[in-house]
């Protein structure tokens, strides 16, 4: 499944019901340049540019081309949503607070390898992954803490045990000093030194 893209620059070729972006594995696959439906223009697509730290949008509206360029970090994230009310198909989009920015990265019929591509694009943007509730409302996935994911705590070690009174290794690595023996310490003296 690719995303429709134009064959002469001018006129797109229609759409696959699905689409599939190919994320870049290397720094030279950068950037992904692909088309996404847009209702607002001319031919009803626009242009995507996705760069790691930013995306440009290009559209042309009564005939002017316009160029939108925004950091990543303007997008929300990653959100995964139904394409209809049935549960007939997934989709995952770049969520933005503007629906008119939304970008869609992926969309199948069934939910197979959604998780893949979710955590993908996630983990490659630098986006959280979001999900999008029947009402529209986007939610994170995970418990976040600003772009942090929340994990859960591991818990400290018990302190009964088998190994409770094993002496620790640190003091292994420590020199012990022999009973009786101190070193000497001088006093009253004036400055010692070697002078040839």
């Amino acid at each position: 499944m690719r995303r429709h893209s134009a064959v002469d620059g001018s006129h797109p070729v229609q759409p696959d019901p699905y689409v599939r972006i190919e994320r870049p594995h290397a720094a030279d696959a950068w950037p992904v340049r692909f088309h996404d439906r847009d209702d607002g223009t001319d031919a009803g697509l626009r242009a995507v540019e996705l760069h790691p730290d930013h995306i440009v949008l290009r559209r042309r509206v009564a005939g002017i081309p316009m160029k939108l360029s925004l950091r990543v970090s303007a997008w929300q994230g990653v959100a995964v949503r139904l394409l209809d009310e049935e549960g007939e198909g997934v989709a995952l989009v770049l969520a933005h607070a503007d629906p008119s920015l939304e970008i869609l990265l992926y969309s199948a019929p069934t939910p197979d390898d959604v998780v893949a591509e979710w955590r993908g694009w996630s983990a490659l943007l630098g986006l959280p992954m979001l999900v999008t509730r029947l009402d529209g409302t986007i939610e994170a996935a995970y418990p976040m803490l600003g772009r942090l994911i929340v994990a859960r705590t591991i818990p400290r070690r018990r302190r009964r045990g088998a190994l409770k009174h094993r002496r620790p290794t640190i003091f292994m690595r420590r020199a012990a000093t022999r009973p009786g023996k101190t070193n000497v310490v001088y006093r009253g003296e004036s400055e010692i030194s070697a002078r040839d």
